[in-house]
């Protein structure tokens, strides 16, 4: 704070004539004395702004206090502001009162135009980087979807697109890997599917315990293929007398889950899964326009035993 009582009483003593004068950065008491000289004939607006360009060049220009601590650290330890402060001060040196004005005033446009460039600058860095993040959300969104859809080419242009990003460029290799693991597991699966054989199908309509004619199918499946199964999962597909799919309804035939009390047993390599004599898969819907002689049955899914 110690500069700030420097200038506080230099400043106080601006008054008199302003005339060919200039000022005198020799010392403290000639800074003083030429202020003093310069701005007796000033107005009080002109005094004002020519004690705020003496503090404004004292502690180092635009920067500052910043400045000044930078200007401490660069000379060596037994520096003193006021010191600083008369080193800053001569560049102002020689220079009459309008001449310290105008230089003030082209420091004061310059330093704005520094500002306002720098926060165009800012606020395009912000607006890009905000683009940028938009630009990642949505396409790991849309790969994320496909990737979910099981359209895997669609999800690995998408994240290779996500890749061109600098800053996604892990998350878009993590998706890439992701996709590709998911679509070795689904390829695998779908290449499996056909060595499960539908054995016997029959859908017609029964009478349950609590209900008439309702609709109902009855599955049999064997696993030709040599590694056991957790999981099958079929969609019926229910035709009216056009041949026009009505409805449709998945089930579980083979099952392992802790949440299963119907069938909790893998489907081995070799092995038949039968359902019981009278049991049937039943739809809730009455499916009125249903022909029964029109129903397809397509294995959809399955899981591999860990």
């Amino acid at each position: 704070m110690k500069y700030i009582v420097l200038i506080a009483p230099l400043l106080l003593v601006l008054t008199g004539c302003f005339g060919p004068n200039t000022l005198d950065t020799t010392s403290e008491e000639t800074i003083k004395n030429s202020a003093q000289a310069i701005t007796a004939d000033m107005t009080e607006a002109e005094k004002n702004e020519f004690s705020k360009a003496l503090m404004y060049y004292s502690v180092g220009g635009p920067d500052g206090f910043r400045s000044m601590m930078t200007s401490l650290s660069a000379y060596n330890s037994k520096a003193t502001p006021e010191t600083l402060m008369a080193v800053n001060l001569q560049s102002l040196d020689g220079m009459t009162g309008q001449e310290v004005l105008k230089k003030y005033r082209a420091a004061l446009a310059a330093d704005k135009e520094v500002r306002e460039r720098e926060r165009a600058e800012k606020e395009a860095k912000e607006a890009k980087a905000r683009e940028e993040r938009d630009t990642v959300r949505q396409l790991s969104d849309e790969a994320k979807a496909l990737l979910e859809s099981k359209r895997f080419e669609e999800a690995l242009a998408k994240y290779h697109a996500l890749s061109e990003i600098e800053s996604a460029k892990e998350l878009a290799m993590d998706g890439i890997k992701d996709t590709r693991t998911a679509l070795k597991a689904f390829t695998e699966k779908m290449e499996y599917i056909d060595k499960v054989a539908i054995t016997e199908f029959e859908a017609k309509r029964i009478d349950t315990y609590s209900d008439e004619d309702v609709p109902a199918i009855r599955v049999s499946l064997k696993n030709k293929g040599d590694r056991s199964l957790d999981k099958v999962k079929v969609i019926v597909y229910f035709q009216n007398k056009n041949g026009d799919t009505i409805f449709e309804e998945s089930f579980h035939p083979v099952l392992v889950s802790n949440y299963s009390i119907r069938n909790s047993k893998p489907l081995k390599a070799g092995y038949v899964y039968e359902m019981e004599d009278g049991r049937y898969f039943t739809v809730k819907s009455k499916l009125s326009e249903w022909d029964e002689s029109k129903t397809i049955i397509k294995i959809v899914d399955i899981a591999f035993t860990p």
